[in-house]
């Protein structure tokens, strides 16, 4: 009912959040992008509206899913333009090289997808790579691989020329004194802020009592100096570009990096070439 190009510039739109990116993605313009995707929305009577950050189409969204479907099974059969959703922090150096066929969002440090499963599900995306906090309870119509584990540490911000000792002391005064706060990524999901929230107001929380006695400790040199920290993998702190450094004396939390796909679609070729290719990459 609608042209290849025509429903990818909706969906696109809707995966990266503007016709900004979705532009950027298909090496054309925005112009050319909005054109598109009006088509699309005018032929199935829907709407483009924006949630918070997020695009999503609304109405009647029955043959859109219906054309979705089509359009998806001739690019796994065809193992052309197949849409990889993967987090920032691994586009980094030297970066993720998905195998021919499959093309990944644009490396944008102030870009992350929020829900990838559910345009999986809704047949924008053909596989993406999913936080622990992004996994749906319900997932009998997944095929969910564990890629890898990694450690996610309490994380010291500071500057180049501020020495590992320097940066312990300065955080330890902070956490006793106030004025310490969390650094969240803007590549971070919203569900992972949200945990590295959860996890930092515990830290305060365990910090109290020696908040209390610190009340009558004389003025150190570090009063008067914010102190920023975040929770972090390895991969997450090369991806950002201030100086840090992992808090050796907190127990780290664990990270499992996903891949998820729709269940019905594991043994197309374009699928399991894309398994071996992340297992070799970024497998345990």
């Amino acid at each position: 009912m609608v042209t290849e190009e025509q429903l990818a510039a909706l969906d696109v739109t809707i995966w990266l959040g503007s016709t900004e990116r979705a532009a950027e993605f298909d090496f054309t313009n925005q112009s050319t992008v909005s054109r598109r995707h009006r088509k699309v929305l005018h032929q199935f009577g829907i709407e483009l509206k924006r949630t918070k950050s997020e695009l999503e189409a609304s109405g009647d969204l029955q043959l859109l899913d219906m054309e979705r479907q089509v359009h998806q099974m001739a690019r796994l059969k065809r193992r052309r333009n197949l849409r990889l959703q993967v987090p920032f922090w691994l586009l980094n150096s030297p970066g993720l090289i998905p195998p021919e066929g499959w093309r990944i969002n644009p490396k944008r440090a102030n870009f992350s997808c929020a829900d990838p499963v559910t345009l999986l599900r809704e047949h924008v995306l053909d596989a993406c790579l999913a936080t622990p906090t992004q996994i749906p309870a319900v997932r009998d119509d997944l095929f969910i691989l564990e890629l890898h584990h990694r450690p996610i540490d309490l994380t010291l911000l500071g500057q180049n020329d501020q020495s590992q000792s320097d940066l312990e002391d300065r955080f330890q005064w902070r956490l006793e004194n106030g004025n310490l706060q969390l650094k969240l990524m803007p590549f971070l999901p919203a569900s992972c802020r949200e945990r590295s929230q959860q996890w930092f107001e515990n830290l305060l929380t365990i910090a109290r009592p020696e908040r209390q006695e610190a009340m009558a400790v004389r003025p150190s040199r570090h009063s008067g100096q914010s102190f920023l920290v975040a929770y972090l993998t390895e991969e997450m702190r090369m991806a950002q570009p201030l100086h840090c450094q992992v808090h050796q004396d907190f127990e780290p939390f664990t990270y499992t990096e996903h891949l998820v796909i729709l269940a019905q679609h594991i043994n197309e070729p374009a699928i399991l070439a894309l398994l071996e290719s992340l297992q070799q990459q970024i497998g345990m």
